[in-house]
């Protein structure tokens, strides 16, 4: 009599039984192995100031959309961050470029991240920040060139 009831068996299970591996067996395991790495991936949290929060791996951060306007007084970088709350996003800045890090509000906390340098030196202390809907301005001044005379 041949058995209908299979007993339901893992993948690494079923690769450590045999050298040769069983197709139908890989595939009826497949959907299970699959939403156990969607699960897993789904824990890999780290907290904005890149602190780890879990053991498990840390999902790759994305490059938003975004762009930029450049003048000989002004830098603006504009960051589509779709999904993401205010205090999930932060940004750095020092003469030569701006950086945005930023972490998605799911469950999954998907990492954005840009960084953009600029053609001239930046004020750092003249940046604004503002949010409207999903996009995030950023604002700096270019540094003014200063002559200084000996006496």
């Amino acid at each position: 009599m041949v058995d209908t009831v299979r007993k339901h068996r893992h993948l690494r299970d079923i690769v450590e039984e045999s050298q040769y591996w069983d197709a139908e067996d890989l595939l009826r395991n497949l959907d299970e192995e699959m939403q156990r790495l969607e699960q897993g991936m789904g824990h890999m949290i780290w907290d904005t100031d890149e602190r780890l929060v879990t053991r498990c791996l840390r999902p790759l951060p994305m490059t938003p959309k975004f762009s930029i306007k450049e003048s000989a007084d002004d830098f603006t970088l504009e960051v589509d961050l779709p999904n993401v709350p205010e205090e999930h996003m932060h940004v750095n800045l020092d003469r030569d470029a701006v950086e945005v890090f930023a972490c998605t509000d799911d469950t999954v906390c998907r990492p954005y991240y840009v960084s953009v340098e600029s053609k001239g030196p930046l004020d750092p202390d003249s940046a604004s920040l503002k949010l409207t809907g999903s996009t995030l301005h950023v604002k700096v001044r270019k540094a003014k060139k200063r002559r200084l005379t000996v006496k």
